[in-house]
């Protein structure tokens, strides 16, 4: 009989060791361009944004840093939950309103993955736009014959010149109206209504009913710190509650303790992966709605025109 050591006997027995987790995937943005060859003035065209981050994250954007000659039209966003990652494409419509050869703007996106937060920024790229005026001028025919006096035709000159000169008044006029609109589509919208459009578009019950308390909680804290640091001009985002809490007290922000107690529930929800009941999320929602509601700037109705010197006539009075 041969015997088999003791040590094989246990290696034999003992299960395989499990790999290592694999870390979480890195996050990443690219873009695609699609402009047609011949791209004029107004002209949209296609620029597509694909950003690929962790499971269970919490993308933000995009954010141009800056429009330069262009304005973004339109956009449109599809998400693909993958095992162990998401992939988010947002389709961007863009125009641009300068001649020449422009810089598209660098969007960027900040996901938020746990403690992890990561931004994004897009590659740089150019477009050549051309101006919608003709390219080549007319054919250059050769000299009249003299013309007996008196020439009838001498008459179009001023016509001719006033003509262009109302045409440059009216592209102008055009080209001022142009860059009015493109300053106006660069301006952010006031605090008050950004915070009150985040609040209506994110799918809160969706995000209860899924288990994605961390996303909620994470989601609402920003929009109220959001539009404290525009609305009360200091930063409030990266700051944490007590930071928050202590900065509202220095600027004597109104209705600090009730955002005391939102952010109290808010932190036990993040941290302790408790799910609220659906009462208390509305109600926290509905606390955020207040505090953007009450402490915007009160807008004040038009004065009344004063009223005429004297009393009215009486109806009928002779």
């Amino acid at each position: 009989m041969r015997f088999v050591p003791l040590l094989a006997l246990l290696a034999a027995a003992s299960p395989p060791s499990a790999p290592p987790p694999s870390a979480p995937p890195r996050s990443a943005v690219t873009m695609r361009v699609a402009a047609p060859e011949r791209l004029t003035v107004g002209d949209r065209f296609p620029v597509t944004l694909d950003v690929t981050a962790p499971s269970r994250s919490l993308v933000t954007g995009p954010l141009p840093e800056s429009a330069g000659a262009f304005v973004v039209a339109g956009e449109k966003r599809s998400t693909r939950i993958r095992s162990d990652h998401v992939e988010a494409t947002y389709r961007l419509e863009l125009a641009g309103f300068e001649p020449g050869r422009q810089r598209l703007p660098v969007f960027t996106f900040l996901v938020q993955h746990g403690a992890r937060r990561d931004t994004l920024r897009s590659d740089t790229a150019s477009v050549t736009i051309a101006s919608v005026l003709p390219q080549k001028m007319q054919d250059i025919h050769g000299l009249a014959p003299a013309e007996a006096f008196p020439n009838l035709l001498l008459w179009i000159v001023p016509a001719a010149a006033g003509l262009l000169a109302a045409l440059a008044w009216l592209a102008r006029r055009l080209y001022r109206k142009l860059r009015r609109i493109q300053e106006l589509a660069a301006l952010p919208p006031p605090p008050w209504e950004e915070a009150l459009a985040a609040l209506d578009a994110a799918p809160w019950r969706e995000w209860l009913e899924s288990g994605q308390v961390k996303r909620f909680s994470y989601t609402l804290s920003q929009i109220l710190k959001r539009y404290i640091e525009r609305r009360f001009e200091f930063r409030a985002v990266e700051q944490t509650t007590t930071e928050l809490l202590a900065s509202m007290r220095s600027h004597r922000t109104p209705m600090r303790e009730e955002v005391a107690r939102f952010f109290s529930k808010l932190d036990l929800a993040k941290y302790a992966d408790s799910i609220p009941p659906v009462e208390e999320a509305e109600s926290a929602i509905a606390l955020a709605r207040e505090f953007v509601l009450k402490t915007r700037p009160i807008q004040t109705p038009p004065a009344a025109a004063p009223a005429a010197a004297g009393p009215a006539p009486a109806v009928g009075s002779a």
